[in-house]
């Protein structure tokens, strides 16, 4: 008898000692409190008439032009290299369909039209907001065509699925002095499905 309580002691002693290192060990203590997290998840997104959807993201893509030597706007051609930029269309169905009352005619192609505050000296180009002075931007189809603002670019043909539209954009000089500074301008796109 006294053999089996030694045994049950030296049991509840190391049960003890047992219980006490795993308290110690942060890694093991359990959350305390009510409160152990939380947040908020905002979804948006817009409904749009078209036969395809733009890819998400793209409703509102920023081109990095780049850091532009004020001598290549003051020299040579006065343009900087050109920054390619892509409108990814997605899940693109172009033949006719009717859905209820609604009738969805055939498409094959899209043109684009870009839109935004022309530059004071030299209205081809988009308007820089930024403290660099003598440059704006110019818009490009993906064909290479210039574009000035309000244009609307050639028509693009479109495949069922996913499509790439391709642009691209340039800084280039006004026609006034060039100063050093920032770059911000902004043109707003809308695509015209034929």
């Amino acid at each position: 008898m006294l053999n089996v309580r030694i045994k049950t002691a030296i049991i509840v002693l190391s049960t003890a000692m047992s219980a006490s290192s795993f308290a110690d060990d942060p890694a093991v203590t359990a959350p305390t409190g009510t409160d152990q997290g939380s947040g908020r998840i905002h979804f948006t997104g817009t409904v749009i008439n078209a036969p395809c959807s733009i890819a998400a993201g793209d409703e509102d893509i920023n081109v990095d032009m780049g850091q532009i030597a004020n001598k290549v706007l003051e020299t040579g051609n006065k343009y900087s290299q050109n920054v390619n930029y892509v409108i990814h269309l997605q899940d693109c169905s172009l033949s006719a369909q009717t859905a209820g009352s609604v009738q969805y005619p055939a498409m094959s192609k899209v043109a684009v039209t870009f839109t935004g505050t022309p530059d004071g000296s030299k209205t081809d180009l988009l308007a820089n907001t930024g403290s660099a002075q003598g440059a704006g931007i110019r818009l490009i189809d993906a064909n290479g065509s210039l574009l000035k603002v309000g244009d609307t670019s050639a028509e693009i043909p479109l495949a069922n699925g996913n499509n790439e539209l391709m642009f691209a954009a340039r800084v280039e000089a006004n026609s006034q002095p060039v100063s050093t500074g920032t770059l911000v301008s902004q043109a707003t796109y809308a695509l015209n499905y034929k």
